[in-house]
């Protein structure tokens, strides 16, 4: 059930850029230009890095996307397409604060998706379609007694099939 969740990184990216915005921040973006997928104009790229204005004013077409960030922004006079993936970002500054905030480990710590990890990138094929981890069906050895032993009572055969929490006392 919970090995198809999608990733929280859109929706923590696209808060904390919201919230600049919205208190009238100019949000600046410290790119790892080094990472597989990122495409930025390499001609403005300094020791692996580059700072991305993430004005609405200075960009167009901005999406939060599954796995990264895309948009158009003008460098020297040409618009250029610009995907950043989440792995990626180094800082989130808040020019007029002189602050930023670490977004790419902040986005990591947050995911609370099992495939979070699996990246795609915009010239490359799919995500691979096995979850990082699986759930196991079958029961849980009870100390001392072989799995094959152990029987699901009725009570936790129905609550199998049904989502929710079971209580047990001891």
């Amino acid at each position: 059930m919970f090995d198809k969740l999608s990733s929280t990184k859109p929706f923590m990216f696209n808060a904390y850029y919201e919230w600049m915005i919205k208190n009238e921040i100019t949000p600046h973006l410290l790119v790892d230009a080094s990472v597989k997928g990122v495409k930025v104009p390499l001609d403005f790229v300094k020791d692996d890095c580059i700072i991305l204005s993430l004005k609405p004013t200075a960009i167009s077409e901005f999406q939060c996307l599954e796995r990264g960030i895309s948009f158009k922004a003008r460098f020297k006079g040409v618009s250029e397409d610009i995907y950043i993936p989440y792995k990626a970002m180094e800082e989130l500054i808040a020019i007029e604060t002189n602050c930023s905030l670490p977004i790419g480990k902040a986005l990591e710590q947050l995911e609370l998706s099992p495939q979070a990890d699996e990246e795609i990138y915009p010239d490359e094929g799919t995500v691979a379609e096995d979850p990082l981890f699986k759930v196991e069906k079958d029961p849980v050895a009870i100390e001392g007694a072989p799995a094959e032993d152990i029987k699901p009572s009725k009570d936790e055969t129905k609550s199998q099939s049904e989502p929710g929490f079971e209580f047990v006392k001891d």
